[in-house]
């Protein structure tokens, strides 16, 4: 699914215009523990699938940029309708970390990207 649609669809807040890339993201993993993040998506091996990977959170601090930066993930969706702080937008842009926002919670916005065909990262699968 385009990086555009999701977007459109789930009424999301684009917090990085500027690096705003229309790329495809068939894959995604939410967390609110970003130990978890690491530990689950540093088990893909292919680099292909963090390209196309969005990491869903509800932490809106630089721990949720800086991880995604990290695993080479372009886009952070925060879900709950959180505000990053202006340190955060600008920590994104810097990383050219897309940061995007939905007031849906984690579980429905989960789950409506699962029936548009995203898929979620599984721990060890061997991709």
């Amino acid at each position: 699914m385009k990086l555009y649609d999701i977007i459109s669809k789930y009424n999301c807040k684009v917090y990085t215009p500027d690096i705003m890339k229309n790329i495809e993201i068939n894959y995604a993993f939410c967390s609110d523990l970003m130990s978890d993040a690491l530990m689950i998506l540093n088990s893909v091996k292919d680099q292909g699938i963090l390209d196309e990977s969005a990491l869903i959170t509800g932490l809106t601090t630089n721990q949720s940029i800086r991880t995604a930066e990290m695993l080479d993930v372009q886009v952070v969706l925060l879900v709950r309708g959180k505000v990053p702080s202006t340190k955060v937008v600008d920590l994104a842009n810097e990383s050219n970390i897309m940061l995007i926002a939905t007031e849906s919670t984690m579980f429905n916005t989960s789950g409506m990207m699962y029936q548009d065909g995203i898929k979620g990262i599984i721990y060890n699968q061997q991709w």
